[in-house]
């Protein structure tokens, strides 16, 4: 079951990911502290991870749905099964299937949210999402007619 990937629809949601990035970082920028007494860059760190981890989600399901016809369990599932088609490496798929979890720990507010631990697991992780970007173009390229 292979049918051609959408690219327009993976650069457009590349696009949403790499901005959400940039203003993630620029929230990193100061320290843990000031920004746990910022009630404004708190909720916009959790909606732009929120945002973010989609985005990636959503390539995710393109890709897989366009290469294998696989649908994932949800979205650390996806992030999974790319890893199990070799378009991610294993090692990067756990983080992300991390994310994703902080994703929905955010949405569903499972327990008291640890603001300074979203801060220090955001900052120590934020690369992943561009290594996301680059494990993904590379295989398109390499798939892609």
């Amino acid at each position: 079951m292979s049918r051609e990937i959408n690219l327009e629809k993976i650069k457009t949601l590349e696009k949403d990911l790499l901005d959400a990035v940039s203003e993630i970082r620029s929230l990193l920028a100061g320290e843990a502290e000031t920004f746990v007494n910022d009630q404004k860059a708190i909720y916009s760190l959790r909606y732009l991870l929120i945002e973010a981890v989609e985005a990636m989600a959503n390539i995710c399901n393109h890709i897989l749905a366009r290469t294998t016809g696989q649908v994932p369990k949800g979205y650390p599932d996806c992030f999974e099964k790319l890893a199990d088609g070799g378009i991610l490496t294993k090692e990067l798929s756990m983080k992300l299937k991390k994310m994703a979890g902080l994703r929905n720990i955010l949405i569903h507010r499972y327990w008291q949210i640890d603001d300074r631990r979203v801060f220090r697991t955001t900052r120590d992780n934020i690369g992943d999402f561009e290594e996301f970007l680059r494990q993904i173009n590379k295989v398109i390229r390499e798939i892609q007619p």
